[in-house]
């Protein structure tokens, strides 16, 4: 791990939170940091995700973008720990991945990890899990989970009529949310799920 930007080593020495954008790669986010695996000119932070974030202290990070990030690494569970150890108590986590039923899920040699709705319930403490209870003794990172949503494809006339309606739907109850991804996802795969969750700390 190396920091790369003078302002992320200030904040760092001085205590003030920062924000990560992880993944960031070249796209900026406003207010935000990227932390990215290459060293690319918009890069603030460089690190491997699959190992420990160690030049970040505890409690030094208050928000945390990752969109299309989590599926890439393979240790999960480890990344995980690190996020809730340095973030805040009060840190928001927004978290884009892809559905495990998006065909494009596949064809990225990449993707190492895919994700349904369940899956961010294994890092929350059982009383706290919506639907059916999942383990969640291999992970000590408990998180609070504040929103998650499907997102569906509207590529074509059909999808633009339906989506908005079944989107409405998923969204509102969990249990037809669950009742699509066990039976109907491979009729009409989703695209993504987005989830935003804090630290339980």
């Amino acid at each position: 791990m190396k920091i790369i930007s003078p302002a992320v080593q200030a904040a760092i020495q001085s205590g003030t939170p920062i924000k990560l954008n992880i993944g960031g790669g070249e796209t900026r986010r406003d207010g935000f940091f990227n932390i990215d695996r290459v060293e690319l000119p918009e890069v603030d932070i460089v690190a491997d995700l699959d190992s420990p974030l160690s030049l970040l202290p505890d409690n030094s990070v208050n928000a945390i973008h990752s969109n299309h990030v989590l599926e890439h690494i393979s240790n999960i569970l480890g990344l995980m720990e690190e996020l809730h150890r340095v973030c805040t108590p009060d840190a928001k986590i927004e978290i884009t991945v892809p559905h495990f039923s998006n065909p494009l899920y596949y064809s990225d040699p990449t993707h190492v990890r895919p994700w349904g709705i369940y899956t961010i319930a294994y890092f929350m403490d059982t009383e706290d899990q919506i639907g059916r209870t999942v383990p969640c003794y291999y992970s000590r990172a408990r998180f609070h989970l504040l929103e998650r949503k499907l997102i569906l494809p509207r590529r074509n006339p059909l999808e633009r009529v339906l989506v908005p309606v079944l989107r409405a739907i998923f969204n509102r109850f969990f249990w037809a949310m669950e009742i699509y991804e066990r039976r109907w996802t491979w009729i009409f795969p989703a695209d993504e799920i987005r989830m935003v969750v804090t630290p339980k700390k």
